[in-house]
């Protein structure tokens, strides 16, 4: 495009390469072949789109290959998404197959717009079918493997894992009259990408997860993690009351991150007594353990893939499982104490009963992400969650992310 910019007689040429500059942003990127998860990732098809709209009127030499170039990357995203979740929902892939059939008649028509919107409309619903399957994978982990692995994690060397502040609390933390686990996040930081797999795993053994979506840290700041994110999430249990925040989002906001969610006034009071600096991870199990970094280094899991994570989980022996199950089983061993052992079946194994022993003597090293800078500081208490529109980074993509240190 910047070639053929200068040959054109209108600005148009000119556009169509800011539009793909925009397709383009590092941060848009998890690698040359898959754009960020939804929403997020959509910008690559909006930008891309309103690049062919803006070459719809020219005729210059190699326009027909440019076209096709950016034509073939977007059916591209939507197919690999597609191959990545079979054995998904079969209605969405089913959705997302006719979608991508359809953008394939519109681009042969010429209808390169159409094209664009449908090739959009297959990868949203692939992903939406990878993302129910690997969920379902991470919320039904055997038994049998979470407890070797986690056995392994406990009594291996291969990786510290990092225990929770013991607090004698006065005042419990409960919700709904039971316990609560409170969880205060960034879907842009990757040691609470690695934290939220351990948590799903372990909190599956008390209640019931809905409505998970996948997400990753800034893809342009290492380590990279792919995980889930509890935005718009659901949780259900008999035993302890999860209430999760993701204060900040994955989108770029110079000179920080976009905001996501809101803290109410007692937590962001929770905040304030236990972790001052504001980082992320933050975990308050029922006020009696305070974890403010990850249990494990990210890097243990960075680079790899949902599925590759999500699969590897029927393997004890693989370091990312005994990774995810120690971490789980920390958590596990935490609910349990607040819950005075309930339930039996989950409190009363072997390996937890190890880990509620272990829980003061883990000394390993996480890590965190300090809050974003951002024009206004930090979210206060009651501060307006962002709207869907915001949340889509529908401003544009922008290269200068966030960075975080552990």
């Amino acid at each position: 495009m910047h070639a053929l910019a200068p040959q054109a007689s209108t600005r148009a040429a000119s556009d169509a390469a800011a539009a793909l500059a925009r397709a383009t942003a590092p941060g848009l990127w998890i690698n040359g072949r898959e754009a960020d998860a939804p929403p997020y990732g959509r910008n690559v098809f909006t930008a891309s789109g309103q690049a062919l709209e803006d070459l719809a009127g020219l005729s210059l030499p190699g326009r027909a290959t440019t076209v096709g170039l950016i034509l073939a990357a977007d059916r591209g995203l939507a197919d690999d998404t597609i191959a990545q979740a079979h054995g998904g929902p079969a209605a969405l892939l089913a959705t997302a197959r006719k979608a991508l059939s359809a953008g394939n008649r519109q681009a042969r028509a010429g209808n390169l717009s159409a094209a664009v919107g449908s090739y959009a409309k297959a990868w949203q619903a692939a992903f939406g079918s990878l993302a129910r399957l690997l969920a379902s994978e991470v919320t039904h982990v055997p038994s049998g493997v979470l407890a070797a692995a986690a056995a392994q994690a406990l009594s291996g060397t291969r990786f510290g894992m990092a225990g929770p502040k013991i607090e004698h609390p006065s005042k419990p933390l409960t919700f709904g009259g039971k316990p609560e686990v409170f969880y205060a996040g960034s879907e842009a930081c990757p040691f609470c990408g690695v934290q939220r797999w351990g948590m799903i795993v372990g909190l599956s053994q008390f209640g019931t997860f809905s409505n998970l979506h996948l997400m990753q840290s800034v893809a342009t700041t290492p380590p990279q993690v792919r995980t889930f994110t509890f935005f718009g999430s659901g949780y259900r249990s008999a035993y302890v009351s999860f209430i999760p925040v993701e204060v900040w989002s994955n989108v770029p906001k110079p000179p920080g991150l976009a905001r996501l969610q809101r803290l109410t006034p007692p937590e962001a009071a929770l905040l304030h007594e236990f972790d001052p600096p504001d980082e992320t991870p933050f975990v308050d199990v029922a006020n009696r353990f305070i974890t403010d970094s990850s249990t494990v280094d990210p890097q243990l899991i960075a680079h790899k893939s949902w599925t590759q994570l999500a699969g590897a989980l029927t393997d004890p022996n693989n370091l990312s499982t005994q990774v995810i199950a120690g971490e789980a089983e920390v958590l596990t061993a935490e609910v349990c104490e607040a819950t005075g052992g309930n339930p039996q079946l989950v409190c009363s194994s072997t390996v937890v009963q190890q880990y509620e022993a272990a829980l003061p003597t883990l000394t390993g090293k996480g890590g965190s992400c300090p809050a974003p800078p951002s024009p206004g500081g930090p979210p206060p208490a009651g501060d307006a969650a962002a709207s869907p529109h915001d949340r889509t980074g529908s401003s544009g993509p922008v290269a200068t992310a966030a960075r975080c240190q552990g």
